[in-house]
């Protein structure tokens, strides 16, 4: 059944419009007087694409956007205020970690210092995968520093010892 007053389709056992809300029930034949009128039946919301047919609305054709975008504006090129990730190749770039020189310094050399040296070894993949490559990079650094510290230590500490035996044996000399 067609609403009379805007040309919906609806069903047949429908009393209102289920567009307009407009009574579409059959007017009384003869008599003489005419049923009182319900109230107008307004839907609790709107049906779809009633208020775009309403507007003169016509949907975009199959396959192109209903939307037109203006062309990006681009100005001159200028260097970024911040360092964003690095690529190659739309591959990220990988730093190195000192994890294998801070595990070697921390059984051949300084333990104290080759433990910061794996705690910052440590923190440059994960600052990597969340996207802080200035911080990745820094913690690299520190990583590498610690581990030349570490390995300085022990290089002192020998230097230090053989010292020491020297002046022992030419103490005992004499």
């Amino acid at each position: 059944m067609f609403c009379p007053q805007c040309g919906a389709t609806n069903a047949d056992l429908d009393r209102y419009c289920i567009a307009c809300g407009a009574d579409m029930a059959p007017q009384a034949q003869g008599g003489g007087s005419t049923p009182p009128t319900a109230p107008q039946y307004q839907p609790p919301y709107p049906q779809y694409g009633t208020q775009y047919q309403q507007q003169g609305y016509q949907p975009a054709p199959y396959g192109s956007s209903p939307y037109q975008q203006t062309p990006y504006q681009q100005g001159p090129y200028q260097s970024a205020p911040y360092q964003s990730t690095p690529t190659r190749y739309g591959m990220p770039l990988s730093l190195p970690t000192y994890l294998g020189w801070a595990i070697a310094t921390l059984l051949l050399c300084f333990w104290p210092a080759s433990v910061v040296a794996l705690v910052y070894g440590g923190q440059v993949n994960s600052k990597l995968a969340m996207g802080d490559y200035n911080g990745a990079l820094h913690s690299s650094g520190r990583a590498k520093l610690w581990c030349w510290i570490s390995f300085g230590v022990a290089i002192g500490f020998w230097v230090l010892a053989i010292i020491i035996i020297i002046i022992a044996a030419a103490v005992a000399r004499s």
